[in-house]
């Protein structure tokens, strides 16, 4: 038992150890060139890095700030879109005589041109960064090749700018619960922080917003007296000063304000917004400041004037008084209404008895829908296909507190995109694997009413996936570029299609359209039969990720035989018969885009029989057992069955020479009494002769022997004659 357990635990070591062999000859590749690739300080590859901007002039020695424990090379930029040349000298010239160095793709800048190595001294290129003030852990990685080894040399940047920003108040008087707004004057919007939250300082409340190119300062007050207001800007890239001193913020401003009270009470109200919803008639909950004269369980007018007469804003119902001195009210909005335009008044019948102030804001209404797809133009057209990138562009109003949701899609939107009270812009990844016909727009968690179709692809693409068959087994369409030359009978052509090839991965084409022309004309040209199939749909296969869409009853499942619309059919076809047909895709389907493939099949004959009459003049006969070279003969006439040959790679082309066997009248046309060498004799013949097409005269060149029958020897002759063919 013991000597058992041994030998188990004996094999269970050999199999571990075979594994992790195993595991080291599949890792040993990845580990090698993990230890090729390496990165490196920045001092050992270069002894210098400068960067000009502009006529500034910055340098890695004595431009240096070490910033987050890590050194960085500090350069200030002067707009958004700074353009820099960088220098960069090596510490060894003759190192990049057998390495490259190149420059590592970035989201944060573009490199404009190529890397030169100037005067063999120093490298030289530029750069323009993108949305710089935006950008953070900006660095450039050079990447330096080798044959035996790679590196990585990383230079981390610190780009600054000088910030200015303060705004006028004109008037230092302000009053109490009415939101005052300025506009803030700066020299760099771009690197000031804008996030439009409220913030509070002491008995003032502020925030800064963007519009339309211009940041305004909003201050609303909270007590009456004169207050002292503090304001800080914050920057997203620092300000260096002399003693290296790096700062995100500006320097403290300090304003004095007189805020005053009103001569009706100031009730303020526990929302800045409400939103006037169509369908909601009950109203909105809020909580508002209590008041002795204020009524429970009573409706009170809101108006924009303190005059009678006035258009009702919206109504005010008092519930009941709470615990943290506050009373629950619904509000009920008729009118829209901003803050900026004045006091709201709570009246009792027509006398006003307390003033507040609130944004009454519309619902958010989706009035256009407009995409935009890569290198096309805006359209109208609510659809969006799998698969591709897009951005999406809503028009309507009510926007500034909206928050759109379109279910399935991917938001890869920029900061960039546009989005104010009327207008709204996304870029949306379309996933391939999406499951639904149309895509319905959310607001928070309410429909919109407004949706995206989702519209398959159906796009040409190559006839790599239609396959014909004429004898010799299936071939793609569109390798067939020139003329078929086939000898055998062609029992039929058959048409099949592989659906496989059209959806491939992420490349959606969808269901491909075609028609075909089918047109066969005999041995001189002449027509035979044309006929055209309209409409063909071949729908991608199921192992496109878009197949359960595509189906239909109208998908093309089956090959095409040409013989079953074809009167004549292929295999009763005469010999250089040619058949024609023309594949493409439909052009009203596809805009006037598609592709067109043309096939020519010719019915190849070797070899053609023929019967001619020829007269060989000036033939050289010589007899077999008479001695002496025999002179030219007279006219004879030669009336010959004979065999013809085709050019295998030509189409119609028939050799230079033919070979037959038939009757030789020698000296034909000598009628004189006297004549002694007419004979008549059977001859096997070859001629030699340029071949034209349907040539019926021609001048050959006759070679072969015979039989003369009233001598009854046999001969050999050479000599031209003149052909006629029949």
């Amino acid at each position: 038992m013991i000597f058992a357990f041994r030998t188990c635990c004996m094999k269970i070591k050999d199999r571990m150890r075979f594994v992790l062999i195993c595991l080291s000859l599949v890792l040993a590749p990845v580990l090698v060139c993990a230890q090729n690739t390496r990165v490196s300080s920045l001092n050992s590859v270069f002894q210098e890095v400068i960067v000009k901007v502009d006529t500034m002039r910055f340098t890695y020695s004595q431009n240096q700030i070490n910033y987050q424990g890590e050194p960085h090379l500090a350069f200030r930029y002067l707009n958004e879109e700074q353009v820099v040349e960088l220098q960069l000298y090596p510490n060894n010239k003759t190192y990049f005589d057998t390495h490259t160095l190149s420059v590592k793709r970035s989201m944060d800048f573009d490199v404009m041109d190529s890397i030169v190595f100037v005067n063999e001294s120093y490298f030289k290129f530029r750069v323009r960064f993108k949305s710089i003030s935006k950008s953070d852990f900006q660095h450039l990685m050079f990447a330096i090749e080798g044959v035996d080894k790679s590196q990585n040399v990383e230079l981390k940047l610190l780009p600054y700018t000088f910030t200015k920003a303060t705004f006028y108040p004109g008037s230092d008087e302000l009053y109490i619960g009415e939101e005052k707004r300025f506009e803030v004057v700066t020299n760099n919007i771009a690197n000031l922080k804008i996030d439009g939250e409220w913030k509070k300082q002491n008995n003032v409340e502020y925030r800064l917003t963007e519009r339309n190119g211009m940041v305004f300062i909003t201050i609303l007050p909270n007590a009456i007296g004169n207050i002292t207001f503090d304001m800080i800007f914050e920057t997203y890239k620092p300000f260096i000063d002399s003693k290296e001193k790096i700062s995100y913020t500006l320097e403290k401003q300090t304003f004095n304000f007189s805020v005053k009270g009103s001569r009706l009470a100031f009730l303020k109200i526990d929302q800045r917004e409400v939103i006037k919803e169509r369908d909601n008639i009950e109203g909105v909950e809020i909580q508002i400041d209590n008041h002795r004269f204020l009524q429970i369980n009573k409706t009170y007018r809101i108006e924009d004037r303190e005059e009678s007469g006035g258009p009702l804003m919206a109504e005010l119902y008092t519930l009941r008084r709470l615990s943290n001195d506050k009373i629950l009210c619904l509000l009920r909005p008729y009118l829209y209404h901003k803050v900026t335009e004045g006091y709201l008044f709570i009246k009792d019948g027509d006398k006003a008895q307390f003033i507040s102030n609130i944004n009454i804001l519309p619902e958010a209404k989706i009035s256009k829908v407009s995409i935009l797809r890569q290198g096309k133009n805006w359209s109208n057209e609510a659809y969006i296909m799998p698969g591709e990138k897009v951005e999406i562009k809503l028009e309507g109003e009510g926007f500034s507190k909206a928050r759109f949701y379109f279910e399935d899609l991917e938001d890869v939107s920029l900061d960039t995109i546009t989005r104010n009270d009327k207008v709204a812009s996304f870029i949306f990844k379309v996933p391939i694997s999406l499951r639904k016909r149309a895509i319905d727009i959310y607001n928070y968690d309410k429909k919109t009413g407004v949706s995206l179709a989702v519209k398959e692809f159906e796009r040409p693409r190559p006839l790599d996936f239609v396959n014909i068959n004429y004898g010799e087994g299936p071939k793609v369409v569109n390798g067939l570029n020139h003329p078929i030359l086939y000898k055998h009978t062609v029992r039929d052509i058959v048409l099949s299609f592989d659906p496989s090839k059209i959806d491939r991965g992420d490349q959606l084409y969808g269901k491909q359209i075609l028609e075909v022309e089918v047109r066969i004309t005999g041995s001189k040209d002449e027509l035979v039969e044309m006929q055209k199939i309209d409409y063909i749909e071949i729908c991608p296969s199921e192992s496109s990720p878009r197949s359960a869409f595509y189906l239909s009853n109208t998908c093309n499942r089956q090959d095409i035989l040409l013989n079953t619309i074809l009167s004549r059919k292929t295999h009763s076809l005469d010999e250089w018969s040619k058949i024609s047909l023309t594949i493409r895709h439909k052009k009203d389907r596809y805009n006037g885009e598609g592709y067109t493939q043309r096939i020519e099949i010719h019915l190849q004959k070797l070899i053609t029989f023929d019967v001619e009459v020829s007269f060989p003049a000036g033939l050289v006969i010589k007899k077999v057992g008479v001695d002496g070279f025999p002179g030219l003969g007279g006219i004879s006439l030669a009336m010959l069955a004979q065999f013809s040959f085709y050019d295998n790679e030509q189409i119609k082309k028939l050799k230079p020479y033919k070979l037959g066997a038939g009757f030789l009248a020698q000296n034909a046309f000598n009628f004189s009494p006297t004549a002694t060498d007419r004979d008549l004799g059977l001859v096997v013949l070859a001629s030699v002769y340029p071949t034209k097409k349907d040539k019926k005269l021609s001048f050959p060149l006759y070679g072969g022997f015979g039989y003369f029958l009233n001598q009854a020897k046999f001969f050999y002759l050479v000599g031209p004659g003149i052909r006629v063919n029949f």
